[in-house]
């Protein structure tokens, strides 16, 4: 009670104990990376225990003024190619998380000798985009693209809770003829969880379909409503093709639902590459563009 004129004025009694506020504090901002010119901004690495006299360098090699990467060695072996920081995804307890989107362009070359005797057998293993908890490849085997260890049989990390990695897979090598991995015929796309086993896979026809084009793969996810998908477009011969990255005129491949990012990956991840790359003798994976960029989003888990 106040004084108020010789009166005393009674004025309610407001308590704020506890006060629980309705309203989320803001989300992170968005990011947005776009490639070239290629930069120290991307690190490459490889597995400790490949048969290599190269240097990460020599492997993951920036060429054409930044424009492009080159990634070939001297045996095949595994490698990633992935952004040096990691990257917010979701935020626990936020009611965020992030929605992405990716896009690269790749091609497949083969070599002048085989080039010259008509071989389109393949070569390498194919290339991942991957979303990762770390950039260590350890011992990782050449059928997981670099991505963990693997058992043989089943295609499951060995990593165990450890793994936290989503991947989107162009696989050059894995066929149907593996036991227990019931993949189409090579090539095709793939995205795996936590295993080289893919949840969901699609044909991309022959290896002569692909090789020696540019091709532009565009991946899509929403938060809201978990989905992922996975777009393809043919560019045309990488030596001459003047055709540009269009994700209207690209062919969906992949449209999976149900994926809810924030239990598969660990709130800050590692983005990029992952790949068993080729021999030199036989060709060479171009990297020739990369966008990658998050939207946040409210969600109600």
């Amino acid at each position: 009670m106040f004084p108020l004129a010789g009166k005393f004025l009674l004025m309610p009694l407001v308590l704020l104990v506890g006060v629980s506020h309705s309203v989320a504090a803001l989300p992170p901002k968005g990011i947005q990376l776009s490639f070239p010119p290629f930069t120290s901004a991307i690190n490459c690495s490889i597995d400790g225990s490949a048969d290599t006299l190269l240097k990460p360098s020599d492997i993951c090699t920036i060429g054409a003024q930044a424009k492009q990467v080159v990634l070939s060695a001297d045996n095949v072996i595994s490698a990633r190619y992935q952004y040096k920081r990691r990257v917010q995804l979701w935020l626990p307890r936020s009611g965020y998380a992030a929605s992405f989107s990716t896009m690269f362009v790749v091609a497949f070359l083969r070599s002048g000798d085989r080039v010259e005797v008509g071989n389109y057998n393949s070569f390498g293993g194919g290339i991942a985009f991957a979303i990762t908890p770390d950039q260590k490849l350890g011992s990782s085997g050449p059928e997981s693209f670099g991505l963990f260890e693997i058992d043989d049989k089943t295609g499951m990390s060995l990593r165990g809770e450890n793994t936290k990695t989503l991947a989107v897979e162009i696989d050059t090598s894995r066929g149907s003829t593996v036991q227990t991995m019931n993949d189409p015929q090579i090539p095709h796309v793939g995205i795996d969880i936590d295993s080289v086993k893919s949840s969901a896979a699609n044909s991309l026809g022959t290896f002569r379909q692909i090789v020696d084009r540019k091709l532009a793969v565009f991946i899509d996810y929403d938060a809201q409503k978990q989905l992922l998908q996975v777009r393809l477009q043919n560019l045309g011969f990488a030596a001459n093709t003047t055709v540009m990255p269009n994700k209207k005129t690209a062919r969906l491949n992949l449209n999976y639902r149900n994926l809810r990012l924030s239990s598969i990956v660990n709130p800050e991840s590692y983005v990029g590459f992952s790949s068993r790359i080729p021999e030199q003798e036989n060709g060479a994976y171009i990297l020739y563009d990369w966008k990658f960029s998050t939207t946040w989003v409210p969600v109600s888990y």
